[in-house]
């Protein structure tokens, strides 16, 4: 009656009821679907592909995302690297052109830029160490181009330096605040 018409199959087995691997005395028909020690309820671990003992369920250490060295540092470099040139580029524009509403703008795409560089070289991985590397990353290309221009003097102007007190520079440090947490967020 087990059998199925026109199949090779054998008939099904008769379940054999065992101990439980963990606690002897205790009967189950219930077995882990990886190493099939059998299990009774209390040892038992609902899985997406079955049921498991719960060495067996388990996740491998390979399974949990984070971030390895070589990563890491491809994140910075790459964080750093954008910057710089997004930091140089906007203030070569900065004074070139002065400052206008529409730099909020510019700093969301400054914001992005940064955090997509830094989000691509960890290799698409999310969480804390990215958010704070491209957070970083973004207040270096507010803070350090406009210095190294200040010193080696290319024609970028005391004015447009981050520290500057005037209006120009309180407009400075909320755009470099919105770029920053639009990386941050980017990463997290």
């Amino acid at each position: 009656m087990n059998e199925v018409e026109g199949s090779d199959r054998e008939p099904f087995s008769e379940a054999v009821e065992r101990d439980c691997a963990n606690h002897p005395g205790r009967k189950t028909l219930v077995s882990c679907g990886s190493c099939g020690k059998p299990l009774c309820p209390d040892c038992m671990v609902y899985s997406a592909v079955g049921i498991k003992c719960k060495e067996c369920a388990r996740l491998p250490r390979s399974a949990t995302v984070s971030l390895k060295p070589h990563r890491l540092l491809r994140a910075v470099a790459a964080g750093l690297g954008a910057a710089t040139a997004v930091g140089f580029a906007y203030y070569y524009i900065l004074g070139t052109i002065g400052f206008f509403f529409l730099f909020f703008f510019v700093a969301a795409g400054i914001g992005y830029v940064i955090g997509e560089a830094v989000l691509r070289a960890s290799g698409h991985c999310r969480g804390l160490q990215t958010a704070v590397i491209a957070a970083a990353s973004t207040v270096w290309a507010f803070v350090v181009p406009p210095v190294i221009a200040a010193l080696i003097s290319v024609g970028v102007s005391w004015n447009v330096v981050v520290f500057s007190v005037s209006g120009r520079g309180v407009f400075n440090w909320v755009i470099m605040a919105v770029a920053a947490y639009l990386a941050w967020s980017r990463n997290r």
